[in-house]
């Protein structure tokens, strides 16, 4: 099961997720996702996996699609609680920044 908390702090969307990613559960997010950024119009998105315990190739991948589109949008995302590393050039973009946490978000987040 994914638990899903939001928090809209100075026109940025935190979004934090617990429990698990997988294709199973992962439509609800990107149904989640999708309404924040076409109907709300947010475009600036804090993703928290910190507290995500499984994932799955599938969910990586639409989470890989997702990004790619919100940065395609001119939205910028900051990531955290995911190691990119050994997938580095599939999520090279320059709206797209990986931190440590929430707070490092800050750097580069901003209206």
């Amino acid at each position: 099961m994914l638990g899903i908390s939001r928090e809209v702090y100075r026109g940025i969307l935190y979004l934090r997720m617990s429990g698990s990613f997988t294709k199973n559960t992962c439509e609800s997010w990107k149904k989640e996702l999708d309404q924040l950024f076409y109907q709300q119009g947010l475009h600036y998105f804090v993703l928290n996996f910190q507290d995500v315990d499984d994932f799955d190739m599938k969910s990586l991948s639409l989470l890989r699609n997702k990004i790619k589109e919100i940065c395609l949008h001119c939205g910028k995302v900051a990531v955290c609680g995911i190691d990119f590393k050994s997938d580095k050039r599939t999520f090279e973009n320059e709206n797209l920044y990986v931190v440590n946490d929430e707070w490092d978000a800050w750097k580069y987040l901003y209206l």
